[in-house]
């Protein structure tokens, strides 16, 4: 009889153990989908701009001076507080994935404004309703809201983007 407990105790024992669920980790991609949104007024300024530059540049090469009008075309949005990077990086710290989480993708798109501000955050795709009310509460953080808008021949546009969080088993 001492045995056949034992042996139920050692089975309730490594069964507890193969049934317990391991926990979850999260990861972040890069920046996907990555895309200018331009006005058609924005549109007919950057072409004035880019008119105004081409006979500037007509004035040089006649004149024979050498000289070159360099700049970049565009510029994109920046997370002010250390770049896209360190924006990454607050979310990856600020997302708790809770133990009942589901695993899978959750998809974020955002829209950096032409005021340096942070848009719009839309949640395309969310793997469970815990994680997509957290994703919500830490967009809403004033921290997220410092941006510098992109811009096309210096003219300050739109900018829109999606990140992932993936939620997956540990195998460790």
């Amino acid at each position: 009889m001492k045995n056949f407990s034992l042996f139920i105790l050692l089975c309730n024992f490594l069964s507890c153990c193969t049934i317990r669920e391991k926990s979850k980790i999260h990861y972040l991609s890069t920046l996907e989908n990555v895309k200018f949104i331009v006005s058609k007024k924005d549109s007919i300024r950057i072409d004035s701009v880019k008119t105004s530059l081409k006979r500037t540049q007509e004035k040089f090469d006649k004149a024979k001076n050498d000289g070159w009008i360099c700049f970049e075309p565009y510029d994109k949005a920046e997370y002010i507080k250390g770049g896209v990077d360190a924006f990454r990086k607050s979310i990856f710290e600020k997302f708790k994935v809770s133990k009942n989480a589901k695993e899978g993708e959750n998809l974020i798109r955002f829209t950096i404004g032409k005021k340096n501000n942070l848009e719009e955050v839309e949640i395309l795709k969310y793997s469970d309703k815990k994680s997509k009310m957290q994703i919500e509460n830490i967009f809403r953080l004033k921290e997220f809201d410092h941006w510098s808008s992109a811009r096309i021949e210096h003219i300050p546009v739109k900018q829109q983007f999606e990140i992932s969080i993936f939620i997956r088993k540990n195998n460790n």
